[in-house]
């Protein structure tokens, strides 16, 4: 994304946008900031994009709007994905579903009705319809409350292992075939997984679960349809362990692990990472990134939603709100944009910012844009 369109997505985040006739404002959008007085915008700064929801089911509504602006028929979805609010793994699963082809953004939900805001945001998307899910406005995971008059379909399961088995079949149905690369994570501490999401909405690759010691009977099943698969362990052994990578071994064409020895730096290994076609692979400036805290885990739902549908980023992660932690910090030096001569010739990072100032402060985002920023470059010495 240019520094021109994070701009512009940045004023519509603040309330500056193309206004919908007779709609209230959006929830998630234009709310003010944390510690801010009424009615101050959600930051925005020239590098960094804050969605400011007070909790998931608010960012997750807010990443969708931004992404999905309904002016017209062309920027509406053909589905809507809804999601129980503490159903960290569905969301992680169901990310498969966000990007191309079905292209079904989430919402977050509980079990009795929809919370107003994603009531809201539902009506204001008015899904088109997936032909590739005949006809479906809406895809329910588990438990969660059918919308009246919205033809649904439901990936349902007792535990977290078999819906997400239940999710890739519906999108290994949508797709016509299973995918190629599958991404193996921790069903049981969502910290760890949280980075498979916006990868998963990326590049069509299933996200299945494990538990650390113990490959559970659904996740096997789901991989023996991706046959010749190309499986991708998310985390170190103490969170995965090697008795479930040697059964991997036994059921994949390849494996192999995205490690390092926390979810903040591990997260970022999962950024730089890239072996043939998968990974991101960002090593490099000119990239749009998202940065979400460890304590919110649902906040899966928003990173989906910028992992595809023209944003395309990784999900970065902080361990606190007051400030970065130091391996993110480094890593965004390191691919920090800089120019010698013409910066109209340079490229630029833009970050979107995850939660109001309680998960992410406005320090952490000031030092996110700060450490983005488009620079002079010396090379005279070089």
């Amino acid at each position: 994304m240019t520094l021109v369109c994070s701009l512009l997505l940045a004023a519509s985040l603040a309330g500056c946008g193309v206004a919908r006739d007779d709609s209230p404002p959006r929830p998630g959008i234009g709310g003010a900031s944390a510690g801010a007085g009424e009615g101050t915008p959600a930051t925005a700064t020239k590098d960094t994009v804050r969605i400011p929801g007070e909790n998931p089911t608010e960012d997750a509504a807010g990443a969708a709007a931004a992404a999905f602006p309904g002016t017209a028929a062309v920027t509406r979805p053909q589905a809507v994905t809804l999601v129980g609010e503490n159903d960290w793994q569905g969301a992680i699963a169901a990310s498969v579903l966000v990007g191309e082809p079905v292209g079904a953004p989430i919402l977050l939900s509980v079990a009795d009705e929809l919370p107003e805001v994603s009531a809201a945001e539902l009506a204001d998307l008015a899904p088109t319809g997936a032909e590739l899910l005949d006809g479906a406005k809406v895809v329910r995971i588990g438990a969660v409350p059918a919308p009246e008059g919205l033809l649904a379909r439901t990936a349902a399961g007792p535990d977290p292992y078999t819906r997400a088995a239940a999710i890739d079949r519906l999108s290994s149905a949508a797709r016509g075939e299973p995918s190629g690369h599958v991404i193996i994570a921790s069903g049981e501490q969502p910290a760890w997984a949280m980075p498979a999401a916006p990868w998963a909405a990326r590049s069509g690759h299933a996200v299945l679960f494990t538990q650390a010691n113990s490959l559970p009977p659904a996740t096997i099943a789901a991989l023996k349809e991706h046959q010749d698969a190309n499986v991708h362990i998310l985390g170190p052994n103490t969170v995965i362990g090697p008795a479930v990578e040697r059964q991997l071994r036994g059921l994949a064409d390849r494996v192999e692990r995205i490690e390092a020895p926390t979810p903040v730096a591990n997260a970022i290994e999962f950024a730089r990472h890239m072996r043939g076609s998968f990974g991101w692979g960002f090593i490099r400036p000119g990239h749009n990134f998202t940065v979400a805290s460890v304590t919110r885990p649902m906040d899966v739902a928003a990173a989906a939603t910028f992992g595809a549908n023209g944003v395309f980023a990784p999900l970065l992660l902080v361990d606190e709100a007051a400030r970065l932690p130091a391996e993110l910090d480094g890593y965004l030096l390191d691919v920090q944009p800089g120019y010698s001569g013409n910066p109209s010739a340079g490229v630029f990072n833009s970050i979107f910012v995850l939660g109001d100032e309680a998960a992410i402060s406005g320090a952490a985002q000031a030092r996110l844009d700060e450490i983005s920023e488009l620079v002079p470059v010396d090379v005279s010495d070089r």
